[in-house]
């Protein structure tokens, strides 16, 4: 319980870094160009039954969005400045959950396309959605927290938060380009975990044949049965219910399937770490290091550590490396810690 109060509060704190000192991140102020990209999603499932999402135009008169978003309803459109567009076809990429409406008539600009693997763990990015039926779209800031290798992409995990009507909305680097589509987010209410489709999938999806109908043909791997699911999704679960030796496990058998990834390693050494095995913990968190220098919340686990240990040297050095890729996470980092 310590581990999720302490990553609660740490999280608290963070929101009012960015709330407070987050200037380098694009004001309201700045993103109407981009807002012009943005569409509302409405959906109509029959028996007066309706629902929303979002949606940014990728191209002329194309829409990129998640499938869920309208899957197996009896209509789609959307609506920007109180105007309503209607589809003619459907580019669908079911199991990955990324769909683009087709249009004849849309006269809204497309964004500029980045790419993922411009990006790095702890850049500052934004998301721009539609949440809670809000009729303009609106930012969430955070960072990249993760880049999980799935199937030819990476599923970006981020600390910019979404809700409700923000499935479709775009994830932006600070040169507003779109990076990802924000799409689910871990259960539970407690530390969330928020993903991202890459931006690379679009460019695979248009080269397909559009459908003339909103019919699914099989569901969004996120939602599937829980050992069908990727490693950094599986692991989740038995961390937020503090099952230490189930995270550990998964964990394991994820750093023997991709030992590549710094995430594997850092779950792994969470696990170790909370089964009082520090010095597995330490070579685990050193190993996603080595995989990554930037994997902040490893140093942060290799601190507590020290700090359990009484290792002050340890502790100063770590700080300075954690100073390094983001002063001002060690600044609330050490409140928290103190």
């Amino acid at each position: 319980m310590d581990y999720l109060i302490n990553k609660t509060k740490l999280f608290l704190l963070l929101l009012c870094v960015i709330s407070f000192k987050g200037h380098a991140y694009p004001a309201q102020s700045e993103l109407f160009g981009i807002s012009e990209s943005m569409v509302h999603i409405w959906v109509t499932y029959g028996d007066g039954v309706t629902g929303t999402g979002s949606g940014v135009v990728i191209k002329e008169n194309h829409v990129a969005t998640d499938c869920h978003v309208f899957a197996d309803s009896k209509g789609v459109n959307v609506v920007k400045y109180f105007k309503t567009y209607v589809p003619i076809a459907v580019f669908a990429d079911w199991g990955h959950d990324l769909c683009i409406l087709q249009f004849d008539d849309l006269p809204l600009p497309p964004v500029k396309m980045g790419k993922t693997e411009s990006i790095s763990y702890e850049d500052k990015v934004f998301a721009l959605t539609f949440p809670n039926d809000n009729p303009v779209p609106l930012p969430s800031y955070g960072k990249v927290k993760g880049l999980h290798q799935f199937e030819g992409g990476n599923i970006i995990r981020t600390s910019a938060t979404f809700t409700v009507g923000s499935s479709g909305g775009a994830l932006f680097d600070l040169d507003f380009n779109l990076i990802g589509i924000t799409t689910f987010k871990s259960p539970g209410k407690r530390l969330g975990h928020f993903y991202c489709l890459p931006v690379e999938w679009i460019s695979d999806l248009l080269q397909k044949t559009p459908q003339n109908d909103l019919m699914s043909s099989e569901p969004p791997f996120w939602s599937l049965p829980d050992a069908e699911k990727p490693f950094f999704m599986q692991v989740i679960v038995p961390m937020q219910q503090e099952n230490w030796q189930q995270m550990k496990k998964i964990a394991k058998t994820w750093t023997q399937s991709e030992q590549g990834s710094p995430d594997a390693w850092y779950y792994l050494g969470i696990a170790e770490s909370k089964l009082d095995n520090y010095s597995e913990a330490i070579k685990d968190f050193e190993k996603a290091l080595m995989i990554n220098d930037r994997h902040l919340d490893s140093l942060s686990e290799l601190y507590a550590i020290a700090k359990i240990k009484n290792d002050t040297i340890s502790q100063s050095t770590l700080i300075d490396k954690m100073r390094a890729i983001d002063p001002d996470y060690v600044e609330y980092f050490l409140q928290v810690n103190s």
